[in-house]
């Protein structure tokens, strides 16, 4: 197989990969909109529930706990719409291909976020781990330049003035 067959094969599995996760994301986001969960109150509850040893998740790291306590509940709400906004294009970011870069270091943090949420609890935390490496390979690989919006901001403007963006 020759150099260049090699390269568009990759290219498709980090693009399909890429907009596996806009999917993914997505999907998420509905569920949250539909449960209630980007409110104060369903931000608040949500975070109860992470730490809730005997009704909920039990997440064990109890510094993380701490840092939400201290930062997050305060502005729940002002938070849950940052959260719902955020979500939202990051999935789309993700699925159209647009700022791929910019949205894979933005997935990256969020699911090392979640990876530390859900640590020690009853969720496989593992989920997150493979989500973030899916994320970084989204991001290592360049991948909005193959069935994306970057592709035509590439063939637009060439490469970006900031290499985190497209």
């Amino acid at each position: 197989m020759n150099q260049s067959k090699k390269t568009a094969q990759l290219e498709t599995g980090i693009a399909l990969l890429r907009m596996t996760l806009g999917v993914i994301i997505l999907a998420t986001w509905y569920d949250n909109v539909t449960s209630g969960l980007y409110t104060a109150d369903g931000l608040t509850g949500f975070f109860n529930w992470l730490f809730d040893a005997e009704n909920g998740n039990g997440s064990s790291l109890t510094f993380y706990k701490a840092i939400l306590d201290t930062t997050v509940v305060p502005i729940a709400g002002a938070f849950a719409v940052f959260q719902l906004v955020l979500e939202l294009f990051l999935g789309l970011g993700l699925l159209v291909g647009g700022l791929t870069r910019f949205f894979g270091l933005a997935a990256m943090f969020f699911f090392f976020n979640l990876y530390l949420s859900y640590f020690g609890g009853h969720e496989w935390i593992w989920t997150y781990v493979i989500l973030f490496m899916s994320s970084l390979a989204v991001f290592l690989g360049y991948a909005g330049r193959k069935w994306g919006v970057d592709a035509a901001l590439l063939k637009k403007r060439g490469e970006p003035p900031y290499p985190v963006l497209w």
